[in-house]
């Protein structure tokens, strides 16, 4: 089974210790193979005393096998397997973006929070259990949270070479349940019209 968390995401226990895999973050990635290079060119300069040259080499040579362990901890999606998780990408978008408030209804401040919470908290959205599984997520029968929904887009979108930026997916307009409501309360308008 593919690992989207590697070993250098995990704590003693083995448990994922963190929120996203250190992969994800190609900033920090970067940032660690520039800081590399500069301990090395100071190294090969002499510059550094003789009495902290060893540290200092030491130094570098975990910075350097932590970086080897972040990149090793990437998943590598090939054939059929990257196919499957595009897919499932694709359908987490819709299923993530019909779950959310609209930009209209949070403009107009008629989003409940407490709705909100719920679909930050209850599972509800469906995904392969696979899937989530690799993602390191928990599912309750084959759903899970808004939260987690959001963190898995994240890391495929990011693996994939997709947009991560949940908000670029929010939908315009109103949303079905609020649709729905409308449609209901004109139903019962309409009823109470023709009984009176």
């Amino acid at each position: 089974m593919v690992e989207f968390f590697g070993s250098v995401d995990k704590n003693r226990r083995g448990e994922v210790s963190s929120d996203m895999p250190a992969w994800y973050f190609d900033v920090h990635v970067d940032e660690m193979e520039e800081d590399i290079a500069r301990r090395e060119r100071e190294l090969a300069s002499d510059k550094v005393p003789p009495e902290y040259y060893q540290m200092k080499k030491n130094q570098v040579s975990n910075l350097k096998e932590k970086l080897s362990e972040i990149k090793a901890s990437k998943p590598i999606l090939k054939g059929g397997l990257k196919t499957k998780f595009a897919n499932e990408y694709h359908k987490l978008q819709n299923r993530i973006a019909d779950s959310m408030p609209t930009r209209m209804e949070d403009r107009n401040g008629f989003v409940s929070p407490r709705e909100e919470l719920a679909r930050w908290n209850t599972p509800h959205i469906d995904i392969d259990p696979e899937i989530a599984t690799s993602c390191g997520m928990k599912h309750v029968k084959g759903k899970i949270t808004g939260k987690q929904a959001d963190k898995i887009y994240k890391m495929i979108g990011k693996h994939i070479g997709e947009n991560t930026n949940i908000e670029r997916i929010r939908k315009e307009g109103k949303s079905q349940s609020q649709r729905d409501m409308e449609e209901y309360t004109a139903h019962i308008l309409e009823k109470f019209s023709k009984v009176g």
